[in-house]
């Protein structure tokens, strides 16, 4: 299906724009979010173009969820930005499946970067403060921040903020998940980190088996057992046929190497989990006095 395209270096420039007309206008919200890339969007592909009612009923959503989480300037209150983008992030899904957008339109940034500037912008410049605001260089003008760029040209999966909103609810299996997405609390880095950036985010029973444990206070892990938890995850899956894991051998794995590093003291190892197939050997292999193995 034909899909509306953006230039990113085009996306970047407009955007950059913006942010110097909510400076002036001392507020980040703006209501007409198509006039200035009307002349600037294409529409690649073949046949019917994409249904974008879903994404325009999705931008009243969003900004109706977060109106209340938001000062007169459109900057974000004292709440947990990221519980609200999992919130939104699954109306968001649900509008980009119902649009229609195919594998071409999904794996594009520059469609990405349209649909961030057309329906998704007024979220963001809630969500990601600094990056929609004017900064002084290095000899006091006033630029656009440098971090911009990343949120909105459609490039990083873990910082294009329609794109990761639309991965978060891939990464957890869909639409039928959809409710774990906001199950986090403060769980920026959880999840820009340890799910969309690592090869875990690829497996969605690997991923709802994380989720659970860190959306739970007793088994919540603060940020070092949780990085050396990732490493090993990570460790593991190169030698693991993921997709061959049920939901509760999934839950085991997780499980096992959850536990290991929330009491886990013992020194950093490079040495990855051994995998037999299917079956997991997480104990490290004991060696003698010449350092051969006993096993």
């Amino acid at each position: 299906m034909r899909h509306p395209h953006i230039v990113p270096s085009v996306g970047v420039r407009i955007a950059q724009d913006r942010v110097w007309c909510m400076y002036e206008a001392g507020s980040r919200i703006l209501d007409d979010l198509e006039e200035d890339i009307e002349a600037n969007v294409s529409w690649p592909g073949a046949g019917e173009v994409i249904d974008l009612a879903p994404l325009r009923s999705a931008r009243l959503q969003i900004e109706q969820m977060i109106a209340g989480e938001r000062k007169l300037d459109g900057t974000a209150t004292n709440c947990d930005r990221d519980m609200l983008e999992g919130e939104a992030a699954a109306v968001w899904h649900r509008a980009v499946r119902d649009s229609g957008a195919d594998i071409m339109a999904l794996d594009n940034p520059g469609f990405w970067c349209c649909l961030g500037l057309m329906y998704t912008w007024n979220f963001a410049a809630w969500r990601e403060t600094g990056g929609f605001e004017l900064k002084s260089d290095d000899h006091g003008r006033l630029i656009p921040a440098k971090s911009l760029n990343a949120y909105v040209d459609g490039s990083k999966q873990r910082e294009c903020v329609p794109l990761r909103m639309f991965l978060r609810i891939e990464a957890l299996g869909g639409q039928d998940y959809a409710e774990l997405a906001s199950a986090v609390r403060e769980g920026t880095d959880f999840w820009a980190s340890h799910i969309l950036r690592v090869i875990a985010g690829e497996h969605p029973h690997i991923v709802r088996a994380m989720v659970c444990r860190q959306s739970e206070e007793s088994t919540r892990m603060s940020t070092g057992p949780l990085r050396e938890f990732a490493k090993q995850l990570n460790r593991t899956l190169t030698n693991v046929v993921a997709d061959l894991l049920d939901d509760a051998a999934a839950d085991e794995l997780v499980g096992d190497l959850w536990h290991r590093a929330q009491g886990s003291s013992a020194p950093e190892t490079d040495e990855p989990a051994e995998v037999l197939g299917i079956q997991r050997v997480f104990e490290p292999r004991r060696a003698n006095a010449e350092g051969e193995s006993l096993r």
